[in-house]
């Protein structure tokens, strides 16, 4: 593997209840446990844990390795176990899908995983399970992972107030540990990564290079490098890195190109060394395209909406404004209503 996957701890907002509710106490802690949580593999008889599993395997066959969920915490913790299903994250790096639902790709390659685990405080329990490769698997550099968090819900807490108003969010800490599979000899496989395309954006007032990776080999790889554009004559460069692609996973690589002009085609160029002395290129012409200026539009009587320039058509901000007028009128006539009927049912009033 040319570069290690990270053991990931994240705190996975799964509901942001962004709900403005009344004032009021925020939970004392989080119920069953106060999240303090671990899963590595076994250490070895040296006492070095690794970073995430490693394992060199034939299709067909199937091998047993041991994880260790410990509780670092000072409460009780009951936990839920899980296989995940490595992917490539969409700006590159990996990164895991599926946990605690169906299985998908290599997720099922994983069997035999106690679903849940009850840990005291500063203990810790060995959780064997299996890694089947189907037969038929072509060689290559495969990811799959564990995933372990709370098998409790946690109590939502305060993530922001407003004078008598308050956000509440349901956090829920999850951490997952890779299991990285060679299916073949690895000095076989092929190590390739190609540029297939780059684009120019505008964020605000930054100008921005979105760069398309892709892994067209058999192996984990990763890329590091820079990219130039000539402006005036002037050589501008930026520095460029790609984190780990797996074998057939793509991403775009967003590199902020202070300096670039918009709205102009400029020849530019990336280079990104990567495996064993193996350059990827691409040259070509990119555009930034003018960032939309917004503009300040009247759509009724006292109202205005900012919009982006040339964001919206004619016919959309007339939509805007004639539904301001229809709203405008419509407030008028309730209120003309409302009126006559105090008028007419007040003391006096008569009736037939």
């Amino acid at each position: 593997m040319n570069q290690p996957i990270r053991r990931l701890a994240a705190a996975v907002v799964v509901a942001a209840l962004a709900v403005v509710t009344a004032a009021m106490p925020a939970a004392a802690a989080p119920a069953g446990g106060n999240g303090q949580f671990g899963l590595t593999p076994v250490p070895d008889s040296s006492g070095v844990v690794a970073p995430y599993f490693t394992l060199t395997m034939t299709a067909g066959d199937s091998v047993t390795d041991t994880a260790l969920v410990s509780n670092e915490g000072q409460l009780a913790e009951k936990l839920k176990l899980s296989p995940a299903t490595g992917v490539t994250a969409g700006n590159g790096g990996s990164a895991f899908t599926q946990e605690f639902k169906g299985c998908s790709g290599t997720g099922c390659w994983i069997s035999g995983l106690a679903r849940e685990v009850a840990l005291p405080a500063g203990t810790a329990e060995r959780v064997p399970f299996t890694v089947r490769v189907p037969a038929g698997t072509p060689p290559g550099q495969y990811l799959a992972g564990l995933t372990v968090e709370s098998a409790t819900l946690p109590a939502s807490v305060q993530v922001g107030t407003d004078g008598k108003a308050t956000a509440r969010a349901i956090i829920i800490e999850r951490v997952t540990v890779g299991v990285a599979v060679t299916v073949g000899v690895l000095s076989r496989m092929t190590t390739r990564l190609r540029i297939p395309d780059v684009t120019g954006q505008a964020i605000g007032q930054t100008a921005r290079l979105n760069i398309g990776v892709a892994n067209t080999g058999q192996t984990f790889t990763h890329g590091l490098g820079k990219a130039s554009c000539t402006v005036a004559g002037r050589n501008h460069s930026f520095g460029v890195y790609a984190a780990t692609i797996l074998p057939h996973g793509q991403a775009v690589i967003a590199v902020n190109a202070p300096g670039l002009p918009e709205g102009v085609s400029m020849p530019c160029a990336v280079r990104l060394a990567y495996g064993h002395g193996l350059i990827a290129r691409w040259a070509g012409f990119v555009t930034v395209p003018v960032a939309p200026r917004p503009r300040i539009v009247h759509t009724g009587p006292g109202a205005y909406s900012l919009v982006p320039q040339n964001g919206i058509p004619i016919w959309g901000i007339a939509l805007f404004v004639i539904g301001g007028l229809v709203l405008a009128v419509l407030v008028l006539v309730l209120l003309r209503l409302r009126r006559h009927s105090r008028v007419t049912s007040g003391p006096g009033a008569s009736t037939r």
